[in-house]
């Protein structure tokens, strides 16, 4: 019997050991999920039905219950409570599909997300942009050719035939927003000068934004989920070490 409640006394500091690592994978994941979310709010508008956001908001819940899941573990493990430690063990696996889903999400949704991503820019670069009912839409492109660098929808060319080109009171043929680190006045002016500008189009940069998300999103919700599954098989061995302690 000493054996036995050595072995269980191990098991025990063993899975509040794990639980600390499990808290602070818990703040990575709820971390990721954030950062996702709010970087994609940025390009929303861009993004068109993508599910970036969605896997984001998935790790943020994932991340929420992982840190009150690590408080019934600890619980569980010092009050050597067989029935906590079942709840943790069920409800670590709840967590575990779903931060699986969060990551099955991202990767199956690569193709709808270049579709989306694609939709969404041709509507808003041709359609949308400039227009006094759409500001969000503008300050969305302006936003992403500043920062991905990219200008148009495929080219800057694109802009010849926007509504913004057809409404523009400016003396341009590109927005502002298009231009490098030479200045505005070379790269809005006319004639445009093309290596003032940048090249690439952003329906290109956007899906490898979202793409670089996705499998940030996707490799940190599977990788935690897997570090989970440690998690699972303490708790259920100082469950069954209860058990035969009492008997």
């Amino acid at each position: 019997m000493g054996g036995l409640s050595c072995g269980m006394t191990c098991m025990k500091y063993l899975l509040l050991a794990f639980n600390l690592v499990f808290w602070i994978a818990g703040i990575s994941v709820l971390g990721v999920g954030i950062w996702s979310r709010v970087a994609a709010s940025d390009y929303e508008v861009l993004l068109g039905d993508s599910d970036v956001d969605k896997a984001a908001n998935i790790l943020i819940a994932a991340g929420v219950l992982v840190l009150i899941i690590g408080f019934v573990g600890c619980c569980g493990a010092m009050k050597e409570n067989k029935w906590c430690l079942l709840l943790y063990s069920v409800l670590v696996f709840l967590i575990f599909i779903l931060e699986i889903a969060a990551g099955i999400m991202a990767y199956r949704n690569r193709d709808k997300m270049e579709k989306e991503v694609s939709k969404a820019i041709n509507t808003t670069v041709f359609n949308e942009y400039g227009n006094p009912d759409h500001s969000k839409v503008t300050k969305a492109i302006n936003f992403a050719q500043e920062k991905i660098k990219c200008c148009g929808a495929t080219s800057y060319k694109d802009w010849k035939h926007s509504y913004w080109a057809n409404h523009t009171t400016k003396n341009e043929e590109v927005p502002s927003s298009c231009c490098k680190n030479e200045g505005i006045a070379n790269c809005t002016s006319t004639p445009l000068k093309p290596e003032n500008i940048y090249q690439e189009g952003c329906i290109e940069g956007m899906k490898d934004w979202a793409k670089e998300h996705l499998v940030v999103i996707g490799g940190i919700g599977v990788g935690i989920a897997i570090i989970q599954i440690l998690g699972m098989v303490f708790a259920i061995c100082l469950f069954r070490a209860i058990g035969y302690e009492k008997i």
